[in-house]
C-alpha cells in the first residue's frame, strides 16, 4: 500500500513539474513573440567594484580557455527554457579540438536568459549585449555538445566569471545609465545599442581595456 501511495505521489510531482515547465515555456514564447518585447525588460549594469576583480581574473584565465573562436553571427537570439543562444558560423579556431572554420554552431551561456518571474522582469546577459547578426565576435568557451537529433553543435561560453567572455571585433559606443537605490537594473531600451552594460565610465573602461587586450592577442588576421 505504501508503495502505491509513493508511486502516486511521484507521478503527481512529475506531472506538476511538467505542467509548470509547459506554462513557463509558453510564457517565454508569448513574450518573445511580441515585436517590442525587449523594450519591456530591464538589464543589469556592472559596477566598478565587480568589474575590476572580474576583468583581472579574466585577463589571466581567458588565454588558457579550452576553446577560443572568431565567429560571425548568423541568427537572432533564440530564447529556450532558462537559456538563450545564437547561431553562428566559425571563421577561425584559435584553440579547441574538433572544431573547424566554416562549421555552424550555436553559442550559449548560463548567463544568458529571460528572467520573467523576477522583479524586475529582465534579460540576463552577463553584462554583454545580444550579438549582432552579420558581425564577428571573439568567443572564449569551455565545452562543445552535439544534439543527438539533428547533430547541431552547441558551444558553451567560459562561464566562470560575472562577465560573459564575448567581444565584438568592431568598436561600439556604450551608453551609461546612472543607477539609483539598491539595484543596478536599468531599462534595456536605454542601452540596447551597447556592447557592454556598465554602471559607470570607470567600470566601462575596465571592460574595454580587457577587450582591447584580448583582441590584440587574437586579431582577425592571425595565422594559425
Amino acid at each position: 500500500m505504501r508503495q502505491k501511495i509513493l508511486l502516486a505521489f511521484t507521478v503527481c510531482v512529475y506531472l506538476a513539474a511538467m505542467a509548470f515547465g509547459i506554462v513557463k515555456k509558453q510564457t517565454y514564447t508569448d513574450l518573445a513573440g511580441q515585436e517590442d518585447y525587449l523594450e519591456q525588460l530591464q538589464v543589469a549594469e556592472i559596477t566598478e567594484e565587480f568589474a575590476e576583480p572580474a576583468c583581472t581574473a579574466m585577463s589571466r584565465s581567458l588565454p588558457d580557455a579550452a576553446i577560443i573562436l572568431r565567429i560571425e553571427v548568423t541568427g537572432e537570439i533564440d530564447h529556450l527554457f532558462q537559456v538563450d543562444r545564437q547561431k553562428a558560423v566559425i571563421r577561425q579556431v584559435y584553440a579547441g579540438s574538433g572544431l573547424e572554420a566554416g562549421e555552424e554552431i550555436y553559442v550559449y551561456s548560463h548567463h544568458w536568459k529571460l528572467a520573467l518571474y523576477e522583479d524586475p522582469i529582465s534579460i540576463e546577459r552577463g553584462f554583454v549585449n545580444i550579438m549582432e547578426v552579420g558581425t564577428e565576435y571573439l568567443v572564449f568557451a569551455e565545452a562543445v555538445s552535439e544534439d543527438r537529433k539533428n547533430g547541431a553543435l552547441s558551444v558553451k561560453t567560459y562561464d566562470d566569471f560575472f562577465i560573459t567572455p564575448v567581444f565584438c571585433y568592431e568598436e561600439r559606443r556604450n551608453a551609461i545609465v546612472p543607477v539609483t537605490g539598491d539595484t543596478t537594473y536599468v531599462p534595456y531600451k536605454d542601452v540596447m545599442d551597447n556592447e557592454f552594460f556598465a554602471a559607470s565610465e570607470e567600470a566601462l573602461q575596465i571592460i574595454e581595456s580587457l577587450k582591447g587586450q584580448m583582441l590584440s592577442l587574437y586579431p582577425k588576421d592571425m595565422i594559425d
